[in-house]
């Protein structure tokens, strides 16, 4: 029996609360928040979990092997820090921290004590972003040219960081677990309309090796709510949507490429393809749970996990650099922690 703590049951901490909850042969031993009224609500839909107050309290505990870290951003560093050096295992919701010298801190740490340490990226979990993996991966997209993702709502608007570091992140993880490599270079330009200081909406430029441009665009302010990624190649143009409950990727077999093996006008000629637009199946899986089915699965055999330490030391490393960029109007900025 794994036993699990959880630290956080603010807006998304009991959806953790929930997943573990439903998985075989792991037990909530634990939740901890700093809120009364947050705590009586636990309760009172989970009367076998036990709750607290103190988060000190939590990691003394010897009965609890992984705790979950739901609280804000700027807590996460101290928190994670705290666990690892009580022996437990750790599941952090992004971002990690928020600096590169404090994820690497605890990348080290997770390392030299032999525990997990796991970052809440949860779209690397989701059945139709590992689908669009095996579909590039197979090389049936062709070359690649550009990614391209959407991220916009009207509200949830947060006090704890702007918007970049809310929302960035999900297609920083994403565009970086497709390409199976980390952008050397970072552009990006955003305003702030309803916080000064938190930037509310922004465009982001991602440049990766190999002549692959990634570019996101994200908004607390815009009306029409989208979550979409989509990649484009030479022979293919594949689109998640997130919103569409019953085709979550088309793949479009269109595509435009140089024939170089075609000489009559000259230099070179387009070859232009037309195909079929593909809707395959997706299995219906929660990434949540599959995320903490992993983490569960790291506790149990030493694994690493996808979504690791350095992997969230390599996505702060990228939004540092983006809130750089907006701070310099755009000035590209290079990055450049290993794989």
């Amino acid at each position: 029996m794994i036993r699990i703590g959880l630290v956080g049951c603010g807006h998304w901490g009991p959806n953790y609360l929930r997943n573990f909850s439903g998985i075989d042969d792991v037990h909530m031993a634990a939740v901890c928040d700093q809120r009364k009224g947050a705590l009586e609500r636990i309760y009172k839909q989970y009367r076998d979990v036990e709750t607290c107050s103190d988060f000190q309290d939590l990691i003394r505990r010897k009965d609890i092997d992984g705790v979950v870290i739901a609280t804000p951003a700027q807590s996460h560093y101290d928190l994670a820090r705290r666990t690892l050096e009580a022996g437990k295992h750790v599941l952090v919701e992004k971002p990690l921290a928020l600096s590169v010298k404090e994820c690497l801190s605890l990348h080290e740490l997770a390392l030299s004590h032999k525990l997990t340490l796991m970052v809440g990226h949860t779209f690397l979990y989701n059945p139709a972003i590992r689908k669009m993996k095996a579909y590039l991966d197979s090389g049936a997209i062709g070359k690649i040219y550009y990614l391209q993702a959407t991220r916009t709502h009207l509200g949830l608007i947060r006090d704890d960081v702007n918007t970049v570091w809310d929302l960035a992140p999900h297609d920083i993880a994403i565009f970086s677990y497709l390409l199976g490599q980390t952008p050397r270079k970072v552009s990006a330009v955003g305003v702030s309309h309803l916080k000064a200081g938190l930037e509310d909406v922004a465009f982001v430029n991602l440049f990766f090796d190999d002549n692959v441009l990634g570019h996101i665009h994200i908004s607390w302010v815009d009306a029409n709510k989208s979550r979409q990624v989509a990649v484009i190649g030479s022979k293919a143009r594949i689109l998640f949507d997130d919103l569409n409950p019953l085709e979550k990727i088309r793949i479009y077999e269109k595509g435009v490429s140089l024939d170089r093996g075609y000489d009559s006008f000259g230099e070179f000629q387009l070859l232009l393809r037309d195909g079929d637009i593909i809707s395959p199946k997706i299995e219906p899986e929660e990434p949540l749970r599959n995320l903490c089915l992993e983490f569960v699965q790291c506790i149990r055999t030493g694994e690493r996990p996808l979504a690791d330490g350095l992997n969230g030391a390599q996505g702060v490393e990228t939004m540092c650099a983006i809130q750089e960029s907006i701070r310099m109007n755009g000035k590209p900025i290079e990055l450049g922690i290993p794989v």
